[in-house]
């Protein structure tokens, strides 16, 4: 591949024009054309600025034979795919965790807005604030799943990286990974806990006071384990792509749906005959994330057409 290639390639990842670059190297138009053409090459000092720009290696631009490595494992594995740059990576780290920020958001907002509900359909104002609130929750997560998708090839493609820039990233995801256990135990924690403390306020303070508490412990649980679960998936799409080409046939993803059906019916079950969380909540988390997986079909569906 060649400088002109790879430059054609990196503006193309990053949304820049060769106007942009021009700007950026504070050079003319036409010099960056020929570059891309290849019918010249930047001297020194503006190649220097390229690399650090995309955040690829001098080598990665001006060998023609360079092969991407990526460290898998402590092994270094030679492989030819999709060039992610720092800059890209990191815009999909972005982008991706903007989207997990408002589903969660969406999806908090829908079940919060029982809390207004609790204190009875005669309270116009409690009323209002409960159809204002649900109806936010569903805008958002139905407006986030309209918008045009991006970095589709981040997802989709076998990714190579430079050795560096892959071996940060798993540093970084490492230390995310306790973080999301974390959330994720609290969150637990949270579920336990939620029913016996609930009761305890309607026996203290009354039973309005019991269920707000109930609907905003519920949101509070089922918020960290969403977001949570979800943030683990992002970093995993990068190593799981990066380790070998992704499947064909992207419905096998949803596998998950077929086993996760008998899971909640005992999972109610358990919950009816224990007591030990509320029957609703395995149903709650059942239809959150079939109501993610419906959106993301459809979308998937409509950017294939």
């Amino acid at each position: 591949m060649t400088l002109g290639q790879k430059l054609k390639i990196l503006l193309k990842d990053n949304g820049m024009t060769q106007e942009d670059l021009a700007e950026r190297l504070d050079v003319s138009r036409q010099a960056v054309g020929k570059w891309v053409n290849d019918k010249g090459i930047p001297e020194v000092g503006k190649l220097v600025q390229i690399s650090n720009l995309f955040g690829v290696s001098l080598d990665y631009l001006l060998k023609e034979n360079y092969e991407v490595k990526t460290v898998l494992k402590g092994e270094s594995v030679s492989s030819s795919g999709y060039y992610v740059s720092q800059e890209m990576l990191d815009g999909y780290l972005s982008y991706s965790r903007h989207n997990v920020n408002q589903i969660v958001g969406g999806i908090s907002l829908f079940i919060l807005s029982n809390v207004f509900d609790c204190f009875g359909q005669t309270n116009a104002i409690m009323a209002l604030l409960y159809w204002i609130t649900m109806a936010a929750g569903i805008i958002i997560v139905i407006w986030l799943f309209l918008q045009t998708r991006q970095y589709q090839e981040i997802k989709n493609e076998h990714l190579t990286f430079d050795d560096k820039v892959f071996e940060a990233f798993q540093s970084q995801r490492e230390s995310r990974r306790k973080k999301y256990a974390v959330m994720i135990i609290v969150g637990v924690m949270i579920l336990l806990a939620s029913t016996e403390i609930e009761r305890l306020i309607i026996i203290g303070m009354g039973q309005t006071a019991g269920n707000v508490f109930g609907w905003a412990a519920d949101t509070a649980w089922m918020a960290l384990i969403i977001w949570a679960g979800i943030s683990m998936h992002i970093d995993s799409i990068i190593m799981k792509n990066a380790q070998h080409a992704p499947e064909s046939g992207h419905m096998r993803r949803y596998r998950w749906i077929y086993m996760v059906l008998p899971v909640t019916v005992a999972a109610v079950l358990i919950g009816v005959i224990s007591n030990a969380w509320s029957p609703y909540a395995p149903i709650i988390i059942l239809f959150c994330c079939l109501l993610v997986t419906t959106c993301k079909l459809l979308i998937e569906s409509r950017g294939e057409r």
